[in-house]
């Protein structure tokens, strides 16, 4: 069920979401470039890629707090505390996924994507009043939730950035600013799927944030960009985060190492 759930909201996000840019293109902050490479010098461990992605498709079978509107998880380990964001779930969603206009960000300094800014301060609003929040904060999440967590990473580290170490794992997220955050700040993994045409929207004048990870060959760099949404062929499934999880775990060999 969840799965054409995935595959019409795939097919109404191409059709209205890829016309959907038409302001003029901004001076936006430049990233810091942090180069790139392959698997051999991955920057991040395919052990936590995988446990993030496993954790974004647990939130969709098991659910969390806010089962109407958004939902997430909170948890916390003693050392780390994670926070997991479901991805498009409900016609509440789908509405946000398509509220695709550029509005300006008080929190962040950039113009974010009205209906991903508006999920995103739900979420916050709530995370904001924890104070036992550990040093050391994890944010993960798939498509929309992907998108919210790096909204809220952002949000995090504008205004506690001093106090805690904030990173943002984003499996097949789309894209949520024409203003790419600045690099490190928070350090985000973007996990996108080269086949999956939700990563390249919504299209001109929005942009790519964070250090791009390609889950089929675990190349990485500054960003995917020159990609297209024109990858018609198994879209829905391509953008699965069943497919993200079958695809980093296709790096192990059969010792559970890396496959070189």
């Amino acid at each position: 069920m969840m799965n054409k759930f995935v595959s019409v909201l795939v097919l109404i996000l191409l059709v209205l979401l890829v016309g959907c840019g038409k302001e003029e293109e901004e001076n936006s902050e430049t990233n810091l470039d942090l180069g790139s490479g392959t698997k051999e010098n991955l920057p991040v461990s395919l052990e936590l890629l995988v446990h993030y992605a496993e954790r974004s498709k647990e939130i969709y079978d098991n659910g969390g707090s806010q089962k109407d509107e958004v939902d997430f998880t909170v948890t916390d380990n003693g050392t780390i505390t994670v926070i997991t964001i479901r991805g498009t779930a409900n016609s509440s969603n789908v509405t946000s996924d398509l509220d695709a206009a550029l509005v300006s960000d008080v929190r962040s300094g950039v113009r974010l994507h009205r209906g991903f800014r508006s999920e995103a301060s739900i979420i916050y609003d709530i995370i904001s009043r924890n104070n036992s929040l550990q040093r050391t904060v994890h944010i993960t999440g798939h498509s929309l939730g992907g998108a919210i967590a790096s909204i809220i990473g952002r949000w995090m580290e504008l205004e506690n950035g001093g106090n805690h170490d904030i990173t943002v794992f984003s499996f097949g997220a789309p894209r949520v600013s024409n203003s790419e955050f600045p690099a490190g700040k928070p350090r985000h993994w973007r996990v996108a799927n080269e086949t999956d045409p939700i990563t390249f929207l919504p299209v001109f004048p929005y942009t790519s944030s964070g250090t791009y990870i390609n889950p089929q060959t675990l190349n990485w760099g500054r960003d995917n960009d020159n990609g297209s949404v024109d990858n018609e062929y198994n879209a829905g499934s391509n953008h699965y985060i069943a497919k993200y999880v079958e695809l980093l775990k296709g790096h192990y060999n059969t010792y559970g190492n890396i496959r070189k």
